[in-house]
């Protein structure tokens, strides 16, 4: 399924990693709305207010992480349509095929940087279960 990217959920305890996430896009798209939250049971909580066009997702995560919050996501009815991607700074081969396997329409490593945020969030607005609206 192909959907038009307008709005995000960014799910991320990591400050630096939102800050880069949201100047990248500016550049990349800045028509795309961000909201973000700082686990997966806040994400839930986000949830209940509005459905974002697509989910980006850290692995590792307090409360609930990425691989619970996939798992649940799936599960709803009126949420699991929604284009989920999940990162990490480091994941083994075997999280990323269960991922894969859980609904995640991309799994990649985490951008170090501002360029190379800039490069993966330009390659995520273009794969095909996506499209960017730009």
């Amino acid at each position: 399924m192909t959907h038009c990217i307008k709005s995000i959920l960014l799910v991320d305890d990591d400050q630096d990693y939102k800050y880069f996430f949201y100047k990248a896009l500016e550049q990349v798209n800045p028509e795309i709305t961000v909201t973000n939250a700082g686990d997966g049971r806040e994400a839930f909580d986000k949830l209940e207010e509005f459905i974002p066009d697509m989910i980006i997702l850290d692995f590792n995560m307090p409360r609930m992480n990425g691989m619970a919050f996939l798992k649940e996501i799936k599960k709803d009815e009126k949420l699991k349509q929604i284009p989920v991607i999940l990162y990490s700074t480091y994941m083994s081969m075997f999280d990323s095929e269960e991922i894969k396997e859980l609904g995640a329409v991309h799994v990649f490593t985490k951008p170090v940087g501002f360029d190379a945020t800039v490069s993966t969030l330009a390659e995520i607005l273009n794969i095909k279960e996506v499209k960017n609206c730009a």
